[in-house]
C-alpha cells in the first residue's frame, strides 16, 4: 500500500465542509496533495505498473538511477502517454503533517480516506504522484491547513495494519 514516511509534499488544496450525520453537522476536509517520487513507488500499487511506463535507456540516454532503483528504468516507455489515474479508496490512514508553522507542531489525523491517485511518469525514473483524502479534522486543524494551501509540508501517512484491514472488512460485511 501507498505510504510516506516524512516526505516533502506539497499541499495544492485544502476544501472544508460539512456532513451531514443523521441531524448533526460534522466537519470533514478534503486536502490534495502532490510529490515526486521515485518510480518504484508503483510497486507499491501494482508490481507491472513500473514496467509498463518505464524502461531502461537506449544507449546514450540518460542513465541516472534516482534513489532506490537500481533495475535501470529510467526511460519512460510511452513518452506521449499522460497521467494514469486509480479509481480506489483506501480507508484507515493516520496522517501527520510537520507545518513548520511553529516548532515541533504537527497536525495528526486519523481514520483518513486515501483516494484518486494520479501517476505522471517523469524523465529519469521518477513520478509526480497527485491523490486527495478526506478525514475530519477540528475546527483548530481546518484553520491550520488553510494556512498551508500550496505549502510544502514534511509527511507522514501509514497505511492501516493488516489487522485493521481485517476489522474494516468485517465491520462491513456485518
Amino acid at each position: 500500500m501507498f505510504q510516506l514516511e516524512s516526505h516533502q509534499t506539497k499541499i495544492t488544496s485544502f476544501t472544508p465542509r460539512a456532513e451531514k450525520h443523521g441531524d448533526e453537522n460534522v466537519l470533514a476536509g478534503t486536502l490534495k496533495c502532490e510529490t515526486n517520487m521515485p518510480s518504484t513507488v508503483l510497486d507499491l500499487i501494482d508490481k507491472g505498473m513500473r514496467k509498463l511506463l518505464y524502461r531502461k535507456p537506449s544507449p546514450g540516454e540518460q542513465s541516472e538511477l534516482p534513489l532506490g532503483t537500481d533495475d535501470g528504468l529510467t526511460a519512460r516507455r510511452i513518452p506521449q502517454l499522460g497521467p494514469l489515474k486509480l479509481d480506489n479508496d483506501f480507508p484507515g490512514y493516520k496522517l501527520e503533517i510537520v507545518t513548520g508553522l511553529a516548532l515541533n507542531e504537527s497536525l495528526k489525523l486519523t481514520d483518513v480516506e486515501v483516494h484518486d491517485f494520479i501517476f505522471e511518469a517523469l524523465d529519469g525514473g521518477t513520478v509526480k504522484v497527485r491523490w486527495s483524502m478526506n478525514f475530519h479534522p477540528d475546527g483548530q486543524q481546518s484553520g491550520k491547513l488553510c494556512q498551508l494551501i500550496q505549502d510544502t509540508v514534511e509527511m507522514t501517512l501509514v497505511p492501516p495494519s493488516a489487522d485493521e484491514q481485517k476489522e474494516r472488512q468485517e465491520d462491513l460485511a456485518a
